[in-house]
């Protein structure tokens, strides 16, 4: 539902849970009014915007104390929100927070919805859509290269690279156009320098379409499959990898019976790691899922481990997954190198078509270090890994980019063939509403909604 935006809203910034500190945060043209009535400084009643307070938060009704804390008010526009804004540092116990944010909502503020602070900021002009998602995207960033990654679309890289093309392409409209309402007063255009400035710009944003499998594994991490046949060390290793027990390990084949998933920084890449049942003939319906569902992980991974039982020569179902994990790209990790080595290296690097090969043992963390390294490395051969210069896009923004990329590939068609320059602008309309919608000058409320209802409440 659509709210007004001169109404005061209010929430709980801070996650739910105890802690040293909570934050509730309050919006809107009633927020410094709510502060004076709540909150008594230690300083005098002065409140100075961008200034932290120290006091004591009242309640109204009696005035008695019910915190100890610091306040901050920022004035519009200078604020997260570009309204005014105020921030409450209360201890973060979960009874305090909710009562402090009681209070708040009893002095005329209602609860915030999700997202509506950042939404709020958006429609003020403090971000542009592009950067609003970025906001979520370092709320949920899986590691610090992510992190990054985020940080700089906050900065308006690709907002930044998006306004220029689109400047360029409304500066190209506003050219055709006016050769087309004076065709008497002004020269005939060239079709060559339109050309390659269309040119220029279908550059730039195929530029921006090549990150989008980038910007995928960086936010949802590289979609990493642990294959092989039961009892050969699958789930040893990722508790391995995890440095923490999360996977039952027992001596009992085919005690994983259904996918275990779990996110592994390595050198700043995320790797989603998916332990998965054994890959065999199943022994019963249980375990008969569990294979489909193994065959399901391993037909969208981006990336395969294939574990085998280094200490025992391979057997046919060693094979076929070694085979498997070929034909994905990855790694080959001949487990249990504390009970010897049997397998035969040559045999494995054969079928496997030149997968790095590790030997390691699980149990006693051998090799894991070697095998991690390796890991990257494929990635990094194969073009996901990090760019300092890279700009990353969601999916949202691939489907925009790739309409106006589209529309753009007619224009250059019409250009060339010189069609007439009512053909060109049509197309160049549509390159230019596609580009908006990205940074969200021209984008329907739906969308809007959309984009911050996936926030959480507070931010």
């Amino acid at each position: 539902m659509k709210r007004s935006s001169d109404e005061t809203i209010a929430a709980i910034a801070t996650p739910l849970g105890v802690g040293g500190v909570g934050i509730v945060r309050v919006s809107g043209e009633k927020a410094k009014g709510i502060l004076k009535n709540l909150f008594v400084s230690a300083n005098g009643n002065q409140i100075d915007s961008h200034h932290m307070l120290y006091g004591w938060l009242v309640n109204p009704k009696g005035r008695s104390r019910v915190d100890q804390v610091l306040a901050c008010y920022m004035k519009r526009p200078a604020s997260y929100t570009g309204e005014d804004l105020v921030e409450i540092y209360c201890h973060g116990g979960g009874s305090v927070l909710r009562t402090v944010l009681e209070m708040v909502l009893a002095c005329g503020a209602r609860s915030a919805e999700r997202g509506e602070f950042t939404k709020r900021a958006y429609l003020n002009g403090k971000v542009d859509l592009a950067q609003a998602e970025a906001v979520l995207d370092l709320i949920k960033a899986p590691t610090a290269e992510s992190a990054g990654y985020a940080v700089r679309q906050l900065e308006g890289r690709l907002s930044g690279v998006v306004h220029g093309v689109r400047s360029r392409l409304l500066g190209m409209l506003a050219g055709l156009e006016a050769s087309i309402d004076f065709p008497d007063d002004l020269p005939s255009k060239s079709y060559k320098p339109l050309l390659k400035n269309l040119r220029s710009s279908a550059r730039q944003i195929d530029g921006l379409l090549r990150s989008a499998q980038r910007g995928r594994v960086y936010r949802e991490g590289l979609a990493t499959v642990i294959v092989g046949k039961p009892n050969v060390g699958k789930s040893s290793l990722l508790n391995a990898l995890l440095k923490e027990e999360r996977a039952i390990v027992t001596d009992v084949p085919g005690t994983t019976r259904d996918a275990l998933e779990e996110m592994v920084d390595v050198a700043g890449l995320p790797f989603r790691i998916i332990d998965t049942a054994g890959l065999r003939h199943p022994r019963d319906k249980v375990e008969e899922f569990g294979v489909r569902r193994t065959e399901q992980e391993l037909s969208s991974a981006d990336f395969v481990i294939a574990v085998v039982d280094g200490s025992r020569r391979l057997s046919e179902d060693d094979r076929q997954v070694i085979k498997r994990a070929a034909g994905r790209g990855g790694v080959v990790a001949l487990n249990k190198s504390d009970l010897g080595s049997r397998a035969e290296i040559s045999e494995v690097r054969r079928l496997s078509k030149g997968l790095p090969v590790f030997r390691i043992s699980a149990l006693f963390g051998a090799g894991i270090e070697a095998l991690k390294s390796g890991m990257v490395r494929v990635v990094l051969r194969r073009g996901k890994g990090p760019s300092r210069d890279a700009v990353l896009i969601n999916a949202r923004h691939k489907e925009c980019l790739s309409r106006a990329r589209s529309a753009l590939e007619k224009a250059m068609e019409s250009a060339g063939q010189k069609q007439p320059l009512d053909c060109l602008t049509i197309d160049l309309k549509d390159a230019i509403v596609a580009l908006g919608e990205v940074t969200g000058e021209l984008v329907s409320d739906e969308v809007i909604n959309t984009i911050f209802d996936r926030f959480c409440v507070g931010k």
